[in-house]
């Protein structure tokens, strides 16, 4: 071979290969001017034949450009700047790609995937790096990486003899994880329990695995399996724990893999194993990190939830000191003769007071540590309440509010103060959301749908965007500008409706509004003369 790359020779199988620039490629031309996928050379009826493949300069085959051309021993091939010679020759023996890498080669190329596996802690990125290196050391015509199953969220990969397929390709290209019909359990089942690699030269005539499903259904002939084991463990002298698998296969050729590939694997798999054990523990500490970090930002606002209903108590009692003063001394007036404009003016001044202490009582029913336990409440009763904390912020907003609350509702069970956070939340959130449209609309109602106690938010703000709308219950999401809110405003009302054994739901429309509806479970109403 002549041109700007080393000289080097690749013996050929009774196969086709793929030829060009782009290391996916069976045979690798590093040279500029040779085409990614520039040729292939075909195996037909004992004869090779080279074909282009739309390259940019085409192929030449003893000077002549040819789009396709039948080789004999001798013929010189020129791609681009380079020029390679076809000789038959009468070796026989394994299969031919693993022969292309010299055994110093093979080091060098170890050297460069183990200081690329090293590179990286992303789980995803070191499973395609390794199955791609297996791939280019073997040149197998598919290969799989299979992993132990480590969490719920592993769930989701195809199980495939006790482990799950993580990554899935074919000469370089992805295939779809759902794609596993073909590979052999068998093999993949005894280098687990064996804990050293498999290898069979001719699956179809192997009688412990002819008989195979995988083996019949995909003709496959030769196959490779190495078990990836904890270093670790075997470090300690025990049996590595299994992490997973690296699974390779031909269906074209039943010559064995050569043995100088097998040990170049074998040694990738036990760099392989220790570079997947690092990115699981860097991934694990990661969760573990945003866990811990989650669960800081809620003990915080806890905390300050808890603040706040501390002030509300202090608040609600040192109202109550002057509003009693107020109230004994507007009975003082009462009982002396006035004029009717100060009789008007005595009335708003006690309205005012029942107002007052309305709020007050209210602060305190909030404020107070109610017990775990839940008791039988009338529904009403509770959206009164939550609508009377909520009352300055729908005035301030200029929100017109409209109740519908179904009188003689049946009672249910809850922690009060709880729900009332709840209905809270659902009532800011909206009134939040018609900020600056003039003419916003707040309805609360309350019915009995189904046997079940129903109780609606709606609004007539922008509704929700479709892009957020899967994420709005998760905790600390928020579209409020920095500092403007915590982001667990939906998600405390999920818990409490779940607490309670009812279920909340939504519908909106961009430009319409949106309508929460919260749906619990109705308790039998006492019978006549029974106090409940």
């Amino acid at each position: 071979m002549r041109g700007q790359v080393p000289d080097r020779s690749f013996p050929l199988s009774p196969r086709t290969y793929t030829v060009g620039r782009a290391r996916q490629n069976d045979i690798c031309l590093p040279e500029p001017s040779v085409s990614k996928y520039h040729a292939r050379l075909v195996h037909e009826d004992g004869r090779f034949a080279v074909e282009d493949q739309s390259s940019l300069h085409g192929i030449y085959v003893n000077a002549v450009k040819v789009p396709r051309a039948i080789l004999s021993s001798g013929d010189l091939v020129q791609l681009g700047n380079l020029t390679l010679k076809y000789a038959r020759t009468s070796l026989e023996g394994s299969t031919a790609p693993a022969a292309e890498f010299p055994w110093i080669e093979q080091q060098q190329l170890l050297l460069s995937l183990v200081q690329t596996l090293n590179s990286s802690l992303v789980l995803s990125q070191v499973l395609e790096q390794v199955l791609d290196a297996v791939l280019r050391i073997t040149r197998a015509d598919r290969g799989f990486l299979l992993l132990a199953e480590e969490s719920a969220d592993d769930a989701r990969y195809e199980a495939v003899a006790g482990l799950r397929l993580r990554v899935a390709r074919r000469r370089g290209e992805p295939l779809p994880l759902t794609e596993s019909q073909g590979i052999s359990r068998s093999v993949v089942r005894r280098a687990l329990e064996s804990g050293q690699i498999v290898a069979t030269g001719n699956a179809m005539a192997d009688p412990t695995l002819r008989l195979a499903q995988s083996v019949i259904l995909m003709d496959l002939r030769t196959i490779v399996c190495i078990p990836l084991c904890s270093p670790r463990a075997e470090e300690g002298g025990g049996v590595g724990a299994v992490l997973g698998a690296l699974y390779v296969d031909n269906q074209e050729t039943s010559a064995p893999f050569s043995p100088e590939s097998l040990k170049t694997a074998e040694a990738l798999a036990r760099h392989a194993a220790l570079a997947i054990e690092n990115a699981r523990f860097f991934e694990r500490e990661q969760r573990t990190i945003r866990e811990l970090r989650a669960a800081q930002k809620q003990l915080l606002q806890s905390e300050k939830l808890a603040t706040i209903g501390r002030m509300a108590a202090g608040l609600a009692h040192e109202l109550n000191t002057p509003l009693t003063y107020i109230m004994g001394n507007l009975e003082l007036l009462h009982a002396h003769p006035l004029a009717p404009n100060q009789q008007e003016m005595l009335g708003s001044i006690a309205k005012g007071a029942d107002r007052i202490k309305s709020l007050t009582r209210s602060l305190l029913a909030f404020s107070r540590v109610s017990p775990e336990d839940m008791i039988p409440v009338d529904p009403n009763d509770v959206i009164e309440r939550s609508l009377e904390l909520c009352h300055y912020q729908v005035l301030k907003s200029g929100v017109h509010l409209e109740k519908d609350l179904t009188a003689g509702l049946p009672p249910v069970k809850v922690v009060s103060n709880q729900l009332e956070m709840a209905l809270i939340n659902l009532v800011v959130n909206a009134v939040q959301a018609m900020e600056g449209a003039p003419g916003g609309q707040l309805r609360v109602t309350s019915g009995l749908r189904d046997g079940r106690v129903e109780i609606t938010v709606a609004d007539t703000g922008p509704g929700i965007p479709e892009a957020v709308q899967p994420t709005i219950f998760e905790p600390f999401f928020t579209t409020k500008p920095e500092g403007q809110g915590t982001g667990l405003g939906l998600s405390t009302v999920l818990m409490v409706v779940e607490r309670h054994h009812g279920t909340i739901d939504y519908t909106t429309q961009t430009g319409v509004g949106t309508t929460f509806r919260i749906s619990l479970p109705a308790e039998a109403s006492p019978p006549v003369g029974v106090r409940a």
